[in-house]
């Protein structure tokens, strides 16, 4: 028998891929699967989605308007010499490669689209005695850098979740934060300027999105809310930030819980200091898988989500 690979559906639960279109405020599925489960769509181009199921990377075509596509229509993209991974992935501005993390805990770059052998980027090993594991979120408009989590255990069993920036090419890490407070869900700005991500160091257990500006050490709190606020992407263009929230108490990013993906203004990204009130696009039933890698097309016109519903009597 194979061994099981990567997050599994429900007992008649759904996964769906669903594409909202911001001029107009509408939603249209493009994909649904009663037995496979695919999470974290990013976009290649115009007419592709990139997904991750059953611990590998996945191609899907966007269909015409009106035609929704089911696990028949996923092209797999091989990854030679790289372990399972999960559904943190992002990809290179060039198009020609995609950075997937493992399960080892190691971020590894693999040819886009077609795929082809992995190359190993970081090392984990280096930083022993200490246990470290890289969560990988985030890529430079110049690809230059990754953001990603890096998970650290010490020798006295202590487990940090902090903001690294990684070079691509070394797997060299820096770390913008590294303090007891767990951070998550780092990506940039379009500028490169900020990096965004979110933590409870403003609301100890409460998740909260924040910026930190090159050569900042000071985040900046965005969101304020008694809602748990996961994931924050800024559009290409700079002009939304969208993020998954979750109801109050709500501890992590869990699978399987109503969620909201929200809206608010990109320069709050920037640091702007407006009031204003997140717009909710699309309340749902998911939370992990729905958007936890950039899902924005280049046009910013439109971005892609998951989620899971099950069928009820």
């Amino acid at each position: 028998m194979s061994e099981t690979r990567g997050r599994q559906l429900l007992a008649e639960q759904t996964s769906r891929v669903h594409v909202y279109d911001v001029g107009t405020r509408t939603a249209r599925t493009v994909f649904e699967s009663a037995s496979v489960l695919v999470e974290a769509p990013n976009v290649l181009d115009d007419l592709t989605l990139v997904l991750n199921a059953d611990g590998d990377l996945w191609l899907l075509p966007l269909p015409a308007p009106g035609t929704v596509l089911d696990e028949t229509a996923l092209v797999p993209v091989p990854m030679h010499g790289v372990p399972e991974i999960n559904n943190d992935h992002v990809l290179d501005p060039s198009g020609t490669s995609a950075v997937v993390s493992a399960r080892d805990g190691e971020l590894y770059r693999v040819p886009m689209p077609g795929g082809g052998t992995g190359t190993r980027i970081t090392d984990t090993a280096a930083a022993l005695p200490v246990v470290r594991k890289y969560y990988l979120h985030g890529i430079a408009p110049d690809g230059s850098a990754l953001a990603a989590i890096v998970g650290e255990r010490t020798e006295d069993g202590v487990w940090t979740t902090d903001v690294g920036i990684v070079d691509p090419d070394t797997g060299a890490t820096t770390f913008r934060t590294r303090d007891e407070h767990p951070d998550d869900g780092c990506a940039w700005t379009p500028d490169g300027s900020t990096v965004l991500f979110n933590t409870e160091r403003f609301t100890p257990g409460t998740a909260q999105l924040a910026s930190l500006r090159d050569g900042s050490a000071e985040p900046v709190q965005i969101t304020g809310d008694e809602r748990v606020n996961w994931f924050p992407h800024v559009s290409p263009d700079g002009a939304h930030l969208l993020y998954l929230s979750y109801e109050p108490g709500v501890q992590g990013h869990p699978a399987d819980h109503r969620v909201e993906l929200r809206l608010l203004p990109g320069a709050l990204a920037r640091g702007a200091r407006i009031a204003v009130v997140p717009e909710t696009l699309v309340a749902l039933d998911g939370g992990q898988g729905t958007v936890n890698v950039p899902p924005w097309a280049p046009d910013s016109t439109w971005f892609a989500y998951c989620d899971y519903p099950v069928r009820t009597a």
